[in-house]
């Protein structure tokens, strides 16, 4: 599938920009989300979900709660419900707050049930063409997370994610590419994403063998042979990895990566360091 998102008006999808129910934001997450809507004209939606979990857990007498300066006291529904509504509210105003130094149609809502359940209904509204961002910062076991995403939500073309390391979204947009058949959609998504932002484009190549990183390099520098095509830098992750990729993207000053989910960058599977973790800036993986 390409990278693609919903232009506003098109109603057939937009950046889902989903908040944590707790903690805190991940601002390069939600400036990348906005540089995003604004290359594909699309629009934004801030999803704040009350976990249906925490109110199922205060209907218990035993359920306790920290509370800051009182420590640990009882939890009542009511109370739960509006420290939920002020938390929700203050972090979709952060939201807004981007969209409109960005000039993006925003709008936001707040839904209660399991987040993945509900993330899963308000895309299957305006679908297929949307793109998640997880609004948080996400550390290496946030991995699962990421394949949750991708198997159980169906209408969406792609999931941006910033780690923990991400200090911002400016700075050429790096495609990162295993298949040659994957090549040329994925260099288009990183020129519109790049134009955009005026910045510039890099493509790297990755491979986990020597041979077939050197036959992809060869197919991609005779694909360019006449047009020149992008800066083109080959990197080896060996067993996936993400030292040798993360250090590429360093080298190159990324301010957003693109790459395809399920392969060595992003493999969809439990692996002992999470690339998105490490990078230094947004990462928006697609299907």
């Amino acid at each position: 599938m390409i990278a693609h998102v919903a232009a506003a008006g098109e109603e057939r999808g937009r950046v889902v920009v989903w908040l944590p129910t707790a903690g805190r934001t991940s601002s390069p997450a939600i400036e990348a989300a906005m540089q995003l809507a604004h290359a594909f004209g699309s629009e934004v939606e801030s999803l704040y979900v009350e976990d249906k979990q925490l109110f199922d857990l205060a209907q218990f007498p035993f359920a306790r709660q920290l509370a800051s300066g009182e420590g640990w006291r009882s939890i009542a529904a009511p109370d739960l419900e509006h420290e939920l509504r002020f938390v929700g509210a203050a972090l979709q105003r952060q939201v807004a707050e981007a969209a409109k130094r960005s000039a993006i149609p925003c709008r936001a809502r707040t839904m209660r049930g399991d987040p993945l359940s509900a993330l899963a209904s308000a895309c299957a509204e305006k679908g297929p063409w949307n793109v998640v961002a997880i609004a948080e910062p996400f550390a290496a076991a946030d991995d699962r997370r990421l394949r949750e995403v991708f198997a159980h939500v169906g209408d969406t073309t792609g999931v941006l994610v910033a780690g923990t390391a991400a200090r911002g979204s400016s700075g050429p947009v790096v495609a990162a590419v295993e298949h040659f058949e994957r090549l040329e959609p994925l260099l288009k998504a990183a020129e519109r994403l790049a134009r955009a932002a005026q910045s510039g484009v890099r493509l790297m190549l990755v491979g986990n063998r020597p041979s077939d990183l050197s036959e992809l390099e060869g197919r991609a520098r005779l694909l360019f042979a006449e047009s020149g095509g992008p800066a083109l830098e080959a990197v080896l992750a060996a067993r996936g990895d993400v030292n040798a990729i993360a250090a590429a993207v360093r080298r190159h000053k990324a301010g957003l990566v693109l790459a395809q989910y399920g392969g060595l960058v992003v493999s969809g599977e439990d692996a002992p360091r999470s690339l998105a973790a490490a990078l230094p800036c947004p990462l928006l993986v697609v299907r």
